[in-house]
């Protein structure tokens, strides 16, 4: 498959072009699905809530169901779990991983949860997914289903992602998304108690990630309104993820999680 990076040819995102970033060990074996989890971990997001997601992955990459939906896949699941903030703050903190069986998927869960905080400045949305369909594109996974997992609670931006979306799907990567709505008050106007997401004054966060980032066969998303919910958000789009083939699903379906 042609580079994505020179799909995309004079596009530029944030005024300059964008090197391929590869994860550090290359995929070496067939596998049925190719998956980049990209993890927004900008400042917009707090230690405490940034503990809760990574417990999150942990907590789902252990769980049963998953992992019988991860021995569904003969070949096996190749993955990387990407950190992603500021335009030059992407970071491949694990993969390429071949899942094949439960302790494989637990120590890819482990790991992640482990591993420390790689960044935390402002959010390069769109540069972040290029980079990650540049590592997909990349990888020699065959005919492997190629997803881009976006989780972010990043409320806009311009229209930017939008334009990488449309060319990573052109190049056969689905995206889905996991956007993690901010409904904590922060004030009050005109006596009445104002949200996070009322601040930003553009489309609902919701329909920013239906319109704009997921794309492509079957795509989908997981709307998270509480961190602490994360893990069960996570292994309810694993498990549909992992069971999909291309061409299900329109994309329209949403499912909220709350404690």
């Amino acid at each position: 498959m042609r580079p994505f990076a020179l799909a995309l040819g004079a596009v530029l995102i944030c005024g300059m072009a964008i090197a391929p970033v590869r994860a550090e060990e290359p995929i070496d074996r067939p596998v049925d699905l190719a998956l980049v989890l990209l993890t927004d971990v900008s400042q917009s997001m707090d230690d405490r809530e940034y503990a809760m997601v990574k417990e999150g992955y942990k907590a789902a990459f252990s769980d049963p169901q998953v992992i019988q939906a991860i021995l569904a896949n003969s070949k096996g699941i190749a993955i990387s779990y990407v950190e992603f903030s500021g335009k030059d703050e992407f970071i491949v903190v694990k993969g390429w991983d071949v899942l094949t069986d439960a302790a494989s998927a637990q120590a890819f869960g482990e790991a992640v949860a482990a591993a420390i905080r790689t960044s935390s400045g402002n959010t390069a949305l769109a540069p972040s997914i290029r980079k990650a369909a540049d590592m997909l594109t990349a990888a020699d996974v065959g005919g492997a289903r190629r997803v881009i997992d976006v989780a972010s609670d990043h409320p806009h931006d311009g229209g930017r992602a939008a334009i990488v979306r449309d060319f990573a799907v052109a190049a056969g990567i689905t995206i889905n998304a996991l956007p993690i709505i901010d409904d904590r008050p922060i004030g009050t106007f005109d006596g009445h108690l104002s949200y996070a997401t009322q601040q930003w004054g553009h489309e609902d966060p919701v329909e920013f990630y239906r319109n704009h980032v997921i794309g492509g066969p079957g795509s989908f998303l997981v709307e998270v309104r509480d961190y602490a919910a994360f893990g069960e958000a996570l292994k309810r789009k694993l498990l549909r993820e992992l069971i999909s083939s291309p061409g299900s699903g329109d994309g329209s379906e949403t499912f909220a999680f709350a404690e």
